[in-house]
């Protein structure tokens, strides 16, 4: 364990678990602990890191998580978009959007940190969701589709759902046919884009 990272690296993980309750007790003075910590090798360490700064939300911290969004481990990218929409940085969008897989929910598939932090900014992040719906994969394409339907349902102008999805293309997510979900996937795309501009 070293000192400059405030017991975040210690051996045992209850002693991890109180150093870290007791930096993100101390706020924005622990926020140098925090940015060595996203230097660190261990990428447990980096993750809380990510984390702690999240919880801090100091802006002095922006362009480190910016950095952190290229980190190998997923679930320190995730912890990074957090933590630049916590801070309310202009990249935490497009950080949210690109790491919308990095850090699933377990226990509420499809949710990751992102889908849950995407919702709750609101309909005004649907322009950047939408063309995931289209993505390669079926995962990201879930987790786009829940960030939409989540968002959508709350509209009034969007009526009742099942005619909206109807009268749209029935997206599916897992549709095998590739054209008919790009045809979908353009019709959400250009509903959004009429409404959230």
């Amino acid at each position: 364990m070293t000192a400059e990272l405030g017991g975040l690296d210690a051996v045992n993980p209850a002693d991890r678990a109180s150093a870290y309750e007791a930096l993100v007790v101390a706020g924005r003075a622990s926020t140098p602990v925090f940015l060595r910590g996203l230097a660190s090798a261990d990428a447990d360490v980096r993750e809380k890191s990510a984390q702690g700064l999240a919880e801090t939300g100091d802006p002095i911290a922006a362009d480190a998580l910016a950095d952190a969004l290229s980190d190998a481990e997923p679930l320190v990218r995730g912890r990074a978009a957090q933590a630049l929409a916590a801070i309310g940085d202009w990249r935490s969008l497009d950080a949210l959007v690109r790491t919308i897989d990095d850090y699933p929910d377990v226990l509420h598939s499809p949710h990751t940190i992102a889908t849950y932090v995407l919702i709750a900014r609101g309909r005004d992040v649907l322009p950047a969701v939408a063309p995931l719906l289209d993505a390669p994969h079926p995962v990201t394409r879930h987790r786009a589709f829940l960030v939409v339907r989540t968002l959508v349902c709350a509209m009034p102008e969007a009526g009742g759902w099942e005619t909206l999805w109807q009268a749209l293309g029935a997206y599916d997510p897992d549709g095998r046919d590739d054209a008919a979900r790009a045809v979908s996937a353009a019709k959400w795309a250009q509903w959004i884009s009429a409404r959230c501009p």
